[in-house]
């Protein structure tokens, strides 16, 4: 009995003075998602625009989609490339775009969609997902994005 205890208390000690394998993560809830929907398109309807927003998780997984009145079918594809390519990169697609100029173009080879209007969404330092709108310019696009993200309550 004396060894059996010994043995769970040298365990415990042991496993507390291990490193950390699991952490603290934010997660980006529907009710989030639809605030930052409602907002992109109050922008975007400020301005006179016809977009489609996609909202994704963290891995570019699909969170909530909205084709507004007006937005072309190819909009659907295009926000959705860039929202998956902001997650999955971790970073703004038109950073990737400045990349593929440059004569990075192995990004082209890859599920990548580097054109501006996909912007990551940042908290704590983790990306915990993404916005991809199309419809407008490449700048109206990532202006709208930008604006749906600021309206993300974090807690």
């Amino acid at each position: 009995m004396r060894r059996v205890t010994l043995l769970t208390t040298l365990l415990l000690l042991s496993a507390t003075n291990a490193p950390a394998q699991v952490r603290d993560a934010k997660v980006l809830t529907l009710e989030g998602a639809k605030n930052i929907v409602n907002a992109a398109e109050a922008e975007a309807k400020k301005n006179s625009w016809n977009m489609a927003y996609a909202i994704v998780d963290a891995a570019g997984g699909l969170v909530l989609f909205h084709k507004g009145d007006g937005a072309r079918p190819s909009n659907v594809d295009f926000a959705l490339a860039k929202a998956r390519t902001a997650a999955r990169y971790q970073r703004e697609t038109r950073l990737l775009d400045s990349m593929v100029t440059a004569g990075r173009v192995q990004f082209l080879a890859s599920d990548a969609f580097p054109l501006e209007g996909g912007v990551n969404i940042v908290v704590d330092g983790q990306t915990i997902g993404a916005v991809g709108v199309s419809g407008g310019t490449s700048a109206q696009d990532a202006q709208v994005a930008k604006a749906g993200i600021a309206a993300l309550i974090v807690r």
